[in-house]
Order: structure tokens, then C-alpha cells, then sequence
């Protein structure tokens, strides 16, 4: 559980309370996920003017810090550095916004590897818990790359790329359209078609909800996509992939991805691929 305990000024503090604790869960959510949002604990600190000193003199100008303790996992690995970068620009960031940006420069941000032996919840050590469990916070990075990298390859028309996402007998389907691509074969052939059919193709997915169970889960993202069909056809939509996944020697696949159409408008799309705003009007 990512832990921040914010130390300031009294007068800095007060009236801002919400906002900042607010804007510091996004920021750890903004760099794990909005699986972590439940787990992000912040505590504020207030100190009365004359108790916070420096060289011997009590400070009244003195810029919040703020220690972040997570565990060390998280922190280690080759993606270590750069996690650790973003941890401390989106709090020092979340800070800066809920107590002025007079102190942003003179934030600072302790961020404190957590060792799960010593640490204890309900009279059990954590290492108790988890010594046998897969490293959660990785897996949920790696599914969430993995759906990423899926709209990446479908708006790159990447369909050998795109296959190579799925398990070997994987499926891909779209009930409310009759489709459904069985197997990496069945789903290049289904990108192509599509490539062929679409003249504006553009899908954005939003991160949802992943649900683990060892070395299988599922999970749901949500996604809105503008298309144009070659035959003058219009389609925006707003839906939801409904996903299985499966840990892999090559790391995690889909075994299945669904296609739910929530919202559809058939409007004729008044804009075309490409070109510059002066193209448009």
C-alpha cells in the first residue's frame, strides 16, 4: 500500500485539506493504475508556526515534504528509475496545485522503499502474506501494457503484431456484428479486413478494472472509436472490452477479448482523415 505523510505549515495547510489529499491519490494513481486508488493511505501533518526549524531558527516560509513509502518491489527492476521519477513529479506536482506554486521548487519528496519483512498489519507480518504470491503490482502493469499495445497495433494496421497478443488459440469477438476471429491466423485476417473496409479508423482505450486469479485473469477497458466505412457508413461508438488473460513464457496474452457496443451514433462523420485545420475550415 503506497503510504504518504505530508508535513507543512499550518497556515499553508489549512482550508486545503481535501483538495490536497484529493490530488495526491491521483498522483499515485496516475503512475500505478486505478486498481491502486483504494490502497493509497495519506496522512497530513500540520506543525503550528515556531516548530519546524532550520540552522537553529524557526522557519515560517518552509516548503511541505512529503515522504512516499511503498513497497520495494516497486521500486526496483529495471523500470525502477523511471517509476521513481514519476512518483516524484506527480506528487510534487499535486502539492504545487493544492498549496500554490510558490512551493514547488522547495518541495521535496522522500520516497522510502518499504521491505515487506518488517512490516506488520493486523499482528501479521506482510512477508507472511505474500511469499508465495506473484508480484501484483507487476502483473498489473504488464496487462496494462498489454492493452495498450493492442490499440497501438490496430491504429498502426500492425496485424502481425497485433496477433501476437493472443494466445495461439485466442478469440477475438463482436457479437452485436456477427464476428468472431479464432486463433493469431483468424485475427490478422480480421485486421486486414478491417484495414480494407475503414477509411477513418481512430480507438482510444481508457484503463479499467483487471481481476487476478495466479496465472490467469480478467479485467474490462473501455474504449470510444470514430470510424468512416469506405461505403459512406459513419460509426461512433462507445464500448467496452469485456478481456480473459493468461501468463505466458512471453508474458501475459489474451485468451479472449469482447467486443460490447454501450452507445452507437450513425451520424455521417463531417470530417475526413488527415490533413491540416485550414483542410477543414
Amino acid at each position: 500500500m503506497p503510504h504518504l505523510t505530508v508535513h507543512a505549515l499550518e497556515p499553508q495547510i489549512a482550508g486545503h485539506e481535501s483538495d490536497l489529499i484529493a490530488r495526491l491519490t491521483d498522483a499515485v494513481t496516475s503512475v500505478y493504475g486505478e486498481w491502486a486508488r483504494d490502497l493509497v493511505v495519506v496522512r497530513l501533518v500540520a506543525l503550528a508556526a515556531g516548530r519546524w526549524a532550520v540552522g537553529g531558527v524557526a522557519r515560517h516560509d518552509v516548503a511541505p515534504t512529503v515522504t512516499l513509502a511503498v513497497r520495494e518491489k516497486a521500486l526496483s527492476g529495471a523500470d525502477g528509475p523511471r517509476t521513481a521519477a514519476r512518483l516524484v513529479a506527480a506528487v510534487t506536482d499535486a502539492v504545487a496545485r493544492a498549496l500554490g506554486e510558490q512551493h514547488r521548487g522547495g518541495t521535496v519528496v522522500d520516497l522510502l522503499a518499504a521491505r515487506d519483512d518488517p512490516t506488520a498489519v493486523g499482528g501479521r507480518l506482510v512477508s507472511e502474506a505474500v511469499v508465495s504470491e506473484p508480484d501484483e503490482l507487476r502483473d498489473r502493469v504488464e496487462i496494462e501494457a498489454l492493452r495498450a499495445e493492442f490499440t497501438d497495433a490496430a491504429m498502426m494496421n500492425d496485424h502481425d503484431r497485433l496477433a501476437s497478443l493472443f494466445v495461439p488459440d485466442g478469440v477475438v469477438r463482436i457479437p452485436d456484428a456477427g464476428i468472431e476471429a479464432a486463433g493469431r491466423e483468424g485475427i490478422r485476417s480480421l485486421g486486414r479486413q478491417r484495414e480494407g473496409g475503414f477509411e477513418v479508423f481512430a480507438q482510444t482505450t481508457h484503463p479499467g478494472v483487471v481481476f487476478l486469479s495466479g496465472d490467469t485473469a480478467t479485467g474490462r477497458a473501455y474504449l470510444s472509436e470514430v470510424i468512416r466505412i469506405r461505403d459512406g457508413a459513419s460509426h461512433l461508438n462507445h464500448a467496452i472490452y469485456h478481456d480473459r488473460y493468461q501468463r505466458t513464457p512471453d508474458g501475459w496474452r489474451f485468451v479472449e477479448r469482447t467486443y460490447e457496443i454501450r452507445y452507437m451514433d450513425s451520424t455521417p462523420l463531417a470530417g475526413g482523415p488527415g490533413g491540416t485545420l485550414a483542410d477543414h475550415g
